[in-house]
């Protein structure tokens, strides 16, 4: 009966620990992504007022304009830079 008690309580702390430490990393993993975001739509609004501007300058041996060049650019960087965040919060959950 007694070790039957026992384990229920180091089952109750190591959940309540693993709780704590979720809401640890998800309050950290929410800022970085919060942070991306704002960076993210930062690039963006710059890329989208100077537009018309940077679309008079074609990209050599692709032929596309520049500032449909760069968004596409911004996209990738964006997406790689949640990926490399996300696979940083994982490795800390482990």
């Amino acid at each position: 009966m007694q070790n039957a008690s026992h384990r229920r309580a180091i089952r109750s702390a190591m959940a309540s620990a693993a709780v704590r430490l979720d809401q640890h990393i998800g309050a950290r993993l929410k800022r970085a992504m919060l942070a991306l975001l704002a960076a993210w739509l930062a690039y963006f609004a710059i890329i989208s007022m100077t537009a018309r501007t940077l679309n008079k300058v074609t990209v050599p041996f692709i032929d596309v304009p520049l500032a449909m060049f760069l968004v596409a650019q911004g996209t990738a960087v964006i997406f790689i830079a949640a990926l490399i965040l996300m696979r940083a919060f994982a490795r800390t959950r482990r």
